[in-house]
């Protein structure tokens, strides 16, 4: 029951977190063929440190995992998922994803399972939004349905964005966040986020390779 609890919290920071950094609501991006990056970063609710590798071994198909290490609880969690593009990114248009993946508690039975649709819109005038659609199922066959929105627009070098996240049996969780490339491939980031009255942040930094 404990270890069910510890999940149910890892799941709140860091299924949603496996969007790219710093936002919530995933993007209907991945890298290009043989390209990848790692992303790192602090989360302030636990006390948490995150580590997310990700890697494109063909053309529109992004693998990626991750592990969290929370130092309030000291439980680890793991994730591994994949995401596929539909239809090709657009710098005037809109196009299509999805995200499959499972996460599970280390030493532990309880897993949960979750994936959601895609869609990004892109616009030289106005930015960038995305919108999410999902379920998340857990071995207990609990499932919750999750939806968002998230809005970035690129101002001078840095991109800031402004989100918001429904999760079924949870509070909703409204965000801002900014990130900018401090130099060739390296982007720094950082998220601010309100959940329940309760206010969180997090500061974490991207690596492409």
């Amino acid at each position: 029951m404990v270890k069910s609890f510890v999940l149910l919290i890892f799941m709140q920071t860091s299924i949603l977190a496996l969007a790219g950094r710093p936002l919530l609501v995933d993007d209907a991006n991945t890298n290009e063929v043989g390209r990848g990056h790692i992303e790192a970063w602090y989360d302030n609710k636990d006390k948490s440190f995150t580590a997310a590798p990700v890697y494109a071994p063909i053309e529109g198909l992004e693998l990626g995992a991750i592990l969290s290490k929370s130092n309030s609880t000291n439980e680890n969690t793991y994730s591994v998922q994949f995401k596929k593009l539909f239809t090709a990114t657009q710098e005037n248009g809109c196009n299509t994803a999805a995200t499959l993946g499972r996460s599970a508690l280390q030493n532990s039975n309880d897993y949960t399972l979750y994936g959601w649709g895609i869609v990004t819109c892109n616009s030289k005038d106005w930015g960038s939004v995305h919108l999410n659609l999902g379920l998340t199922k857990d071995n207990m066959q609990s499932s919750n349905q999750l939806y968002g929105i998230a809005f970035e627009y690129p101002i001078e070098g840095v991109v800031p964005h402004i989100e918001w996240l429904h999760e079924d049996n949870e509070k909703d969780v409204a965000a801002i966040g900014i990130r900018t490339e401090v130099i060739k491939n390296l982007q720094i980031d950082g998220s601010y986020r309100i959940q329940d009255g309760r206010s969180y942040y997090t500061v974490g930094m991207k690596y492409q390779f």
